[in-house]
């Protein structure tokens, strides 16, 4: 999975994450513990919205470190004070090998932090102490380990009572224990790699989570899968680049709630289950359904059956044209990604019952106007290519009330707004 496709999937997935983590400066940060900068900056993503507006972070990513650096509270800046807020330590991108008993130093004992974010993304990480997290048994956490060299969920989060977010993708996983995934249970986030896995490990069945992302897995069914939600919400179930050609354990088997669906770049999934299990438990009480990098010539059937559908994103594929009854019934749909296609035309009636719909994408088509069908539509957001602003083009548009979303739409051949060329027009 390339770094653009990994960062655009935590932009949709957590409603903005982007990794490695982005940040908007609010303030200038102090030099602190030697090699870092202690900061106060407002998240541009969340996980799952457990983070406040604004963090208290201490920024050693890409230092080019070896090791963690000694977190000694006294050498906390002046008037950085972490009471009441979360508090982030981002090591992403450095050449850390180890990560060693109470490695956070007197952090932790930051008693009124209200959730402390561990960011060691991107290192060469094979170890985890024990006592790594000493002083953080009673705090929330989240925990991204991603794409390291770990080969098993460390020990190290057993001390650890009230994890939120445990990220582990991108690490060789060899073997699991089923005692340590009841123990992180339940997670509002988790990610894990599963190529070392040609049959689904039972082991995972003991996980209970809002949202969860497997990564690379290389068996060829989902059968025993039973990973469950948190109370009686379905589950956000990720797959990504994986070989796994039949997900019918999944979307067919009507003892699975499963509330949002995303799969990428996973090129030899079987589309028939989702024709024949459409009208199922699982497939109509869907709420989001990504589908992209599936080459499809045009919009599947069972699509427009899924009632309850407010996201769908059907992407990177080969679809020419959007027929009148594609997405017929869908008038819960709210968001719609149809980016990366072929897409020449537009029927006028293809979006006649999304009234609901608000945000559509539309880039990296062949359309050279905007289409009857979305104008009419009364979008907040539609983001497409530069079409032909000649008069005659935009004569459907010269009846449209509302023209906020022309605004960033360019003209053909030069840098023209169409609601400049729009105004021009006798």
């Amino acid at each position: 999975m390339s770094d653009q496709s990994r960062a655009f999937m935590w932009i949709m997935l957590l409603s903005s994450l982007c990794h490695p983590i982005q940040t908007f400066l609010l303030s200038g940060g102090d030099v602190c513990f030697g090699i870092c900068n202690c900061v106060e900056e407002e998240m541009w993503y969340s996980y799952y919205a457990i983070y406040e507006a604004e963090v208290k972070l201490v920024r050693c990513e890409e230092r080019d470190l070896r090791s963690i650096p000694n977190f000694a509270i006294q050498n906390l800046p002046t008037g950085f004070n972490p009471s009441g807020h979360n508090f982030t330590v981002d090591l992403h991108n450095n050449y850390i090998q180890t990560v060693p008993d109470n490695a956070f130093g007197d952090l932790p004992k930051l008693s009124s932090v209200d959730l402390f974010g561990i960011i060691l993304y991107n290192n060469s990480i094979t170890s985890v102490n024990d006592s790594a997290f000493l002083g953080l048994e009673n705090t929330r956490v989240v925990v991204d380990l991603g794409n390291n060299n770990l080969t098993t969920i460390p020990q190290a989060l057993r001390i650890l009572r009230k994890i939120e977010v445990l990220l582990l993708e991108l690490n060789p996983i060899m073997t699991l224990d089923a005692s340590m995934i009841q123990h992180i249970s339940p997670l509002l986030v988790f990610s894990l790699n599963l190529t070392l896995y040609y049959s689904w490990p039972v082991e995972l069945n003991n996980l209970h989570v809002q949202a969860v992302s497997f990564y690379g897995y290389s068996g060829n069914s989902f059968q025993n899968f039973d990973v469950h939600g948190i109370d009686q919400r379905g589950i956000k179930l990720e797959i990504v680049g994986a070989d796994i050609v039949d997900l019918s354990d999944v979307i067919c088997n009507n003892q699975k709630n499963v509330s949002e669906l995303w799969l990428w770049e996973n090129y030899k999934v079987d589309i028939r289950p989702f024709e024949r299990c459409s009208q199922g438990k699982v497939m109509q009480n869907i709420l989001t359904l990504v589908l992209d990098n599936f080459n499809f010539e045009r919009i599947p059937n069972f699509v427009h059956t899924l009632i309850k559908l407010e996201w769908l994103s059907i992407s990177f594929g080969n679809i020419t044209e959007i027929n009148a009854n594609d997405f017929r019934g869908l008038t819960e749909l709210n968001v719609l990604y149809l980016e990366s296609n072929r897409i020449k035309t537009i029927h006028p009636h293809a979006f006649d019952t999304n009234t609901k719909l608000r945000r559509l994408y539309l880039t990296n088509n062949m359309l050279t106007h905007i289409p009857d069908s979305v104008v009419v539509l009364n979008l907040g957001l539609l983001i497409m290519d530069s079409i032909d602003c000649t008069c005659s083009s935009l004569q459907n548009l010269k009846q449209v009330n509302t023209t906020f979303f022309f605004d960033s739409i360019l003209c053909l051949g030069n840098t023209q707004f169409v609601k400049d060329a729009l105004a021009a027009c006798p």
